[in-house]
């Protein structure tokens, strides 16, 4: 079944664009915060689907992608306004943390990404306090580290 009517010209922009040499596709990423509002994810949601619906597909696939998760695991994600949109504990196009960074760097690229942040996050953590919020680390800042 087609549809009747004269194309609409549109652009998406997308936060992420990976053309893979491994795979020859692209996929598209919008990446948010681990806790998006609603509004943001709908927006991203309508630039999924945009792609998607395109006559001459410019992306092989197209992903709502969280960076970090502070649930730890995707099946404890429990923000709620993103779950207006999609279902976050269940839905394959949506990424989150560890997913994320082994798709686009392959299997173990979070776990190195980690553990390099932890590395740094130290020295940086200290200069965060002191510089930019102007007080003294509270006893005990660079026990928390990444996982």
């Amino acid at each position: 079944m087609t549809g009747g009517g004269e194309p609409i010209p549109i652009s998406v922009v997308c936060d992420i664009l990976i053309n893979s040499k491994v795979t020859n596709q692209s996929y598209s990423f919008e990446l948010k915060g681990p806790l998006p509002n609603s509004d943001q994810t709908k927006v991203s949601k309508e630039k999924m689907l945009k792609l998607l619906a395109m006559r001459e597909k410019p992306v092989s696939a197209a992903y709502y992608a969280l960076p970090y998760n502070p649930y730890g695991k995707r099946e404890r994600y429990e923000w709620s306004f993103p779950n207006r949109w999609f279902d976050m504990r269940h839905d394959p196009c949506v990424l989150i943390g560890e997913e994320l960074w082994d798709m686009i760097g392959g299997k173990g690229t979070y776990q190195m990404f980690i553990k390099e942040l932890n590395k740094i996050g130290v020295e940086y953590k200290e200069r965060i306090y002191r510089e930019y919020l102007g007080i003294e680390p509270p006893e005990g800042f660079n026990k928390e580290l990444l996982k």
